[in-house]
């Protein structure tokens, strides 16, 4: 299905219209990690090569045992990275109207103007624009002017104009365009319809075919298609076979990036985690500790947990009471 495009004027006053169709705390699942110990709890704090101590309780027993590496985050990477190229590729190629010249047939560039709304000497001027347009773009146009009398068989002028560009037995690398007027009322009534196949997309984008259709519009003002056809393709020319970029997809593009950027933070980080616990403890096996904390009772004043059965909170010198419940505050010291 190729594109259409059109418009007219009726009645003495004008109307147009196109279309075309184309440190805190954290937790995963069951695990917990935190800076501070809680019932049931790990301690995995640990050095990293920098020497600087990272305090760590997870209730991840296997952190700090092994290392991150494993096959379930290489094929999360994998994964995450063959899904990121084919998005970017994807989406990338949108931003491009890759412009090239079609081969169209040169024979298929001629007019016929059965509503005889051009002169001689414009119907002259109309084929140089119109060999003009091919040799810039491959694309062989076919102009027809008719009278109103369509409308007799046709609901639309797109289904007049396609019918009639498959008739004449034109490939999907050219273009019609079909000029009707009617002046029997006393004044200069006209519709039309450019159409045009498929591959013409390749040498007239759709932004450019839009801009060909906007211009053809106004420079009917003057109702001479001779002087309308002259504006709209000369306004068009430098576009045809061209390679443009789509600017406004660079916002897009660039959320892809953070998008997938955020995946990759926040599995890299977590795995850096790991693996500096695991050369830590592998160096310092007497470190790991094999059992989980037990919580003897929290301080209500700082809420610092008592994991060594203390009886006064070393932060804040408050009276704790040994449990194995988190009993609260006794009494302040004094």
């Amino acid at each position: 299905m190729g594109r259409h495009g059109g418009g007219s004027r009726s009645g003495g006053s004008s109307r147009s219209g196109g279309s075309h169709s184309s440190g805190g705390s954290r937790s995963g699942g069951s695990v917990k990690t935190s800076s501070k110990p809680f019932a049931g709890c790990y301690n995995r704090s640990y050095y990293d090569r920098s020497g600087r101590l990272h305090t760590c309780y997870t209730s991840n027993a296997d952190f700090g045992r092994k290392s991150a590496w494993n096959f379930g985050i290489i094929f999360t990477l994998i994964f995450i990275t063959c899904h990121m190229l084919i998005m970017l590729v994807a989406f990338g190629s949108t931003m491009f109207d890759f412009g090239r010249k079609v081969s169209g047939d040169p024979d298929r560039i001629f007019i016929n103007d059965g509503a005889n709304v051009l002169t001689d000497d414009e119907e002259k001027e109309v084929l140089q624009l119109l060999k003009k347009v091919y040799a810039k773009s491959g694309m062989p146009v076919t102009v027809y002017t008719d009278d109103f009398s369509w409308k007799n068989y046709y609901s639309n002028l797109e289904v007049y104009s396609e019918e009639l560009y498959y008739k004449i037995g034109f490939d999907e690398d050219a273009m019609i365009i079909l000029f009707t007027a009617d002046n029997s009322k006393g004044f200069f009534d006209w519709e039309y319809d450019m159409y045009c196949g498929d591959d013409t997309i390749k040498c007239l984008s759709d932004a450019t075919f839009d801009k060909l259709l906007g211009n053809f519009q106004k420079g009917m003002a003057n109702e001479n298609l001779a002087q309308a056809l002259d504006y709209s393709w000369n306004s068009v020319m430098d576009d045809l076979a061209k390679t443009r970029i789509n600017w406004a997809g660079i916002p897009m593009l660039l959320f892809l990036v953070v998008f997938y950027g955020v995946f990759y933070v926040a599995i890299l980080a977590g795995t850096k985690k790991q693996n500096d616990a695991y050369r830590y403890f592998k160096k310092n096996p007497d470190e790991l500790s094999n059992e989980p904390m037990t919580m003897y009772s929290e301080c209500p004043n700082c809420g610092a947990p008592n994991t060594m059965q203390n009886e006064v909170c070393p932060y804040c010198d408050s009276l704790l009471k040994i449990s194995d419940a988190n009993v609260r505050f006794v009494k302040t010291k004094m």
